[in-house]
Parts: structure tokens; sequence; C-alpha cells
């Protein structure tokens, strides 16, 4: 008989921190480097937004370890074998570029922000490793429905670059940032991503089949159809598509996507604890 992993709410934030903190520093990497100057706001924002994030990532890794020495043992000593040390490597790792990049972000030279905007683009990279190793991680374990779950990889990035998205989006709005056309292109931006997410999932249960049961029917179908399909990716791109000039019907709409990042983690997670 398989033993059941006995993960905690922790490790449910950990994977979606993860996702948001790779998907704003995406969305500023690109701002960054393919936006105009106006967009360096986005860029800021993108940039400040994934340190913490990231920082509570390896405070949660470190709790659900239960010893933070272990956590510095890994960091030592990279086990290319062990799934929780590339974890470790891999905060750490983007830790060190969502910090330089923040700092960098400030500068007035021209020569520093260059760099910082060539320094972002490998940054990126792997803040996408963060977002989508998490759903690796699980599709390579044993556990029925997860090691089923080829796709879920591909899924938990999708969702990451569609939550980063709209968490810069909502600080931009909470700091006054929506009055600016900076604003109508991160909704354009978040509006592809959730239709990417929306494509990505419909894949992922139709490759699943029957084998997505655990997440479709019975106890988590509920939150699964309303809180994520439904609430979490239809209504928020309907808002997003015909909520025109009212901003804060894209606020509501990023909310909405935020809820349903992390409703999709959950019921993953959670689907086989019982």
């Amino acid at each position: 008989m398989l033993k059941v992993p006995g993960w905690e709410m922790s490790i449910v934030w950990y994977f979606f921190l993860g996702g948001i903190a790779g998907g704003a520093y995406f969305t500023a990497a690109i701002a960054d480097n393919f936006g105009s100057r106006r967009d360096q706001a986005v860029a800021r924002v993108g940039y400040l937004l994934s340190v913490p994030l990231v920082a509570v990532c390896g405070l949660l890794l470190i709790i659900d370890l239960g010893v933070p020495s272990r956590f510095m043992n890994m960091m030592l000593h990279l086990k290319f074998w062990d799934p929780m040390s590339i974890g470790a490597w891999a905060v750490g790792i983007f830790g060190g570029f969502t910090f330089v990049s923040s700092v960098l972000s400030f500068t007035s030279s021209e020569s520093a922000a260059a760099f910082r905007r060539k320094f972002s683009l490998v940054g990126m990279l792997f803040g996408f490793f963060l977002a989508a190793y998490t759903g690796v991680l699980l599709s390579n374990s044993a556990m029925p429905f997860w090691a089923d779950s080829r796709l879920m990889g591909a899924l938990f990035l999708a969702s990451g670059g569609s939550t980063g998205m709209a968490a810069v989006a909502l600080i931009m709005f909470i700091t006054g940032g929506s009055i600016s056309e900076t604003w109508h292109k991160i909704e354009v931006a978040d509006r592809f991503s959730m239709l990417v997410e929306i494509l990505v999932l419909a894949v992922f249960l139709a490759v699943l089949g029957s084998a997505a049961q655990p997440i479709t029917s019975g106890h988590f179908a509920p939150l699964f159809w309303g809180g994520l399909v439904a609430a979490g990716l239809i209504l928020p791109l309907l808002l997003n598509l015909f909520g025109g000039r009212v901003r804060a019907l894209g606020a509501v709409s990023a909310v909405l996507v935020l809820v349903g990042g992390f409703i999709l983690r959950y019921v993953i997670v959670m689907s086989i604890q019982g």
C-alpha cells in the first residue's frame, strides 16, 4: 500500500506563492525588455513582488521539513535525485535573481539597467522552473491520479503565469497605477494567459480521462468546477473581455484569478489526502 504524504496547507501555499513569484518575475522581465519606458512601473512591481514571495516559499519549505538544518543541508549538498533538494536550490537561486533585479530596478544608470534586463531573461528561466517544478514533482510520484497527470507541470506553469500577471495588475490598481496605459497592456496579457490556462486545463482533463475523477467528481467537484473553472477562470475572463475601462472590474478579475490559482493547487494536493 502506498503511503499518502501527510502534506499540510503549508505545501499548498508553497505551490501557490511559488507560481505567483515565477509569473510576476516573468511579467516584469517582459515589460523590462520589450516594453516602453512607461512600462518600467510594471517591471518594478513584478520584481519587488517576487522577492517576498520567494522568501515565504523558503520559509514554508523549512516548515514542511520540520528542522531548519535540513533545509541548510539541502542548500549545501545538491542531490539531483532528491526532488526536495532540487526545490530548495530552485528557491535559493531564483531568490538571488529576484533580489538583484529588485535592487537594480531603482537604478538611474543606463548600463546597470541594461545589465538588469539581460539578467532578468536568465532569471525568468528559473522562475519558470519554480512555477512548473511543483507540478512535475507531483506527477513523478507513485500516487494514483498524480502519477497519471503528466501535464501537471504545464498546468502549474500556465497558472503561475496568469496568477503572476493578476497579482501585478492588482497591486497597480491598489497603488493607483491603473490610470496609465500600462494597465491595459497587463489586462490584455492576462487575458491571453487565462486563455492558455483554460486550454492547458482542457487538454489536462482530456488526457487524464476517468483518472481525473478525484478532482472532477465527488467531494472536490464543486470546488473544482465552481471555484476554479467558473469563478477562477471563466468569470474573470469575461470581466476582462467585456469590462471595458471599468478599472474596478479589472481588479475583481485579478482577485478571482488568484483565488482560482489557489483552488487549483488545493484540490490537486488534497485530492489524495483523504
